[in-house]
């Protein structure tokens, strides 16, 4: 029986949504055994704090989504409201089926409306665009921070701790709870998150088996409607806890679009109210979104990065691009969010294992040199596939350029013998003579990249060493739509980060002529490394971030500090 499995968050609302989705899917594909994994989210796990302070995208989709990519699930479904406007790299929306209620509700003692509350009244929300929208409209309240589940908020309410909380009328329709709201309340009150009351089916981009099976869940009414609302948030740069409030709603043959977005000051709303073709969902949003700007929104979301700042977030509003390989770009965007940033995965090579021209020669060896992680994972599946081991060459010593390739080594439970204070071929070189103090004769290994750098086999050379090079890997540069290419310049980054030369040079040979030109006036340009600086230098890039530290913190801290003293 062919198999399907669902990813999805624990909680009593995640669970009732994905259980829909899996009805769905059985009662259309009855020979199709489907079944659920719970999996917890970063956003499930931080209780104690509010999710402005939190911080960052994905807050709930993140750990779902590697789940995904690692294929553990087939499908993930989430409230689309908490999905990224950005999807990782390889991930898809394979469906979004029929929109339930996308308004927020209140819910209240004595079932009293908003505008009946009384004065001081405390009302609950961990939703920084509904606390501003509500004291706009209710400065006398009491708003006060509401984490947790539904029943959990609920109980807050019916026990008296709180006179009120507003929710999203979705999540309590779908769990049963619709007779308890006291007051749906309308766009020109508080418009909603965008995507909310909607449902996104996530899913592998290649997956054409599984986005044959949702092709029935989807709905062109709210896919549109969604469409639009989540144009206007890319459009804006906000993300989850960007106070942006939109609502799409089809009307005929149109797409009216209400969109706004909140003073993080408070007492203040920009509204705007478009319409057009439903075809043309995206650039409606995209238009709401330069009306808003026009009208000064643009202030108000560098104003809300001020709270990811002062939450210990240095990196808070910064729309960061990582040329990374997909295969290895995780770590460091993730890294990047933790502080902040936003991201945009626009990767500029691709790594693929390669064998040796003359095939695996297995010799007596002295030192097996490692001038990257890469050289480390495509060197020992190349030894697996001929069914040898490193013991097979003499039990050699091993020598790592940096931290994150001794880290590699080390996770095959392999001891590091030497590590150079800077991790560059020259530093390299100078820790191996002052090691073996006479090269002669010594031979040497270096499993490497069919475009590294001659210096180091050169200069060991040079001092009589027998020295091999071994290629292992091949670096090309991958095909890049035109559509992620839009995207990036939509995106609009004030930082775009090159790791190596090679992704340097394949993203100017991609990104030529007025792409090129108006990035180059925008950003700015960080480089890992001396030698990656040098080429992007001579492609004409003014490269003003270089760490003092050749790996992924030392990066880190160089971009941090110099956002800072900006």
């Amino acid at each position: 029986m062919d198999r399907v499995v669902i990813g999805t968050r624990g909680s009593l609302l995640a669970r009732t949504q994905s259980d829909w989705v899996a009805a769905q899917l059985r009662a259309q594909w009855p020979d199709f055994e489907v079944v659920i994994e719970h999996i917890a989210t970063r956003g499930d796990k931080i209780r104690d704090v509010p999710l402005a302070q939190v911080g960052g995208k994905g807050l709930f989709t993140k750990e779902i989504e590697v789940a995904l990519l690692d294929g553990r699930v087939d499908l993930a479904v989430h409230s689309l409201k908490d999905l990224p406007t950005e999807l990782p790299e390889g991930l898809a929306l394979g469906a979004v089926p029929v929109r339930e209620d996308p308004r927020d509700a209140l819910v209240s003692k004595g079932r009293a409306t908003l505008d009946a509350l009384p004065s001081r009244a405390r009302v609950g929300t961990s939703s920084l665009r509904r606390r501003l929208q509500l004291i706009t409209r209710r400065p006398d309240l009491e708003v006060v921070d509401l984490r947790g589940n539904v029943p959990t908020r609920l109980r807050r309410v019916s026990e008296g701790d709180l006179d009120a909380a507003v929710l999203a009328a979705a999540g309590l329709r779908r769990l049963g709870q619709s007779a308890i709201i006291a007051q749906a309340l309308p766009p020109e009150v508080m418009l909603p998150a965008a995507g909310q009351g909607a449902l996104g089916i996530e899913i592998r981009a290649d997956d054409e088996r599984i986005m044959a099976l949702l092709g029935f869940l989807q709905d062109s009414a709210a896919a549109a409607e969604v469409a639009a609302e989540r144009a206007l948030l890319a459009a804006l740069g906000g993300g989850c806890q960007t106070p942006v409030g939109a609502l799409g709603r089809v009307e005929g043959d149109l797409l009216r679009l209400y969109a706004g977005i909140c003073d993080p000051d408070g007492g203040r709303v920009l509204r705007t109210e478009i319409e057009g073709r439903i075809e043309d969902a995206g650039t409606l949003g995209r238009r709401a979104a330069e009306v808003l700007l026009r009208m000064g929104a643009a202030e108000f979301v560098h104003r809300t990065t001020a709270i990811g700042l002062a939450a210990g977030r240095p990196l808070s509003g910064k729309r960061i691009v990582v040329t990374r390989a997909a295969s290895q770009a995780a770590d460091l965007i993730e890294a990047l969010r933790d502080l902040g940033a936003d991201t945009f995965a626009f990767p500029t090579i691709e790594v693929r294992g390669a064998r040796p021209a003359d095939g695996l020669r297995v010799a007596p060896t002295d030192w097996v040199v490692f001038t990257s992680a890469n050289g480390v994972k495509f060197f020992f599946e190349l030894l697996s596939s001929y069914g040898t081991t490193l013991a097979d060459f003499g039990c050699p010593r091993v020598c790592a350029v940096g931290p994150a390739t001794a880290a590699a080594l080390r996770d095959r439970d392999l001891d590091v013998d030497l590590t150079p204070e800077k991790y560059v071929a020259d530093s390299v070189f100078a820790a191996l003579l002052e090691r073996e103090g006479d090269l002669r004769g010594k031979r040497f290994l270096l499993p490497r990249g069919d475009l590294a750098r001659p210096d180091l086999p050169e200069a060991l050379r040079a001092h009589g060493a027998d020295t091999r090079e071994m290629i292992v890997y091949e670096t090309v540069a991958p095909e890049i739509p035109e559509q992620t290419v839009a995207a990036l310049l939509t995106f609009a980054p004030d930082l775009i980060l090159f790791t190596s030369s090679s992704t340097a040079k394949n993203f100017c040979a991609r990104l030529q002529g007025e792409p090129f030109e108006t990035l180059k006036a925008r950003a700015t340009f960080a480089a890992l490394g001396p030698v990656t600086a040098d080429t992007a230098r001579h492609l004409g890039l003014d490269v003003t971030v270089e760490p003092d530290q050749y790996d992924v913190p030392g990066l880190l801290r160089a971009i941090v500090s110099h956002f800072g003293e900006r």
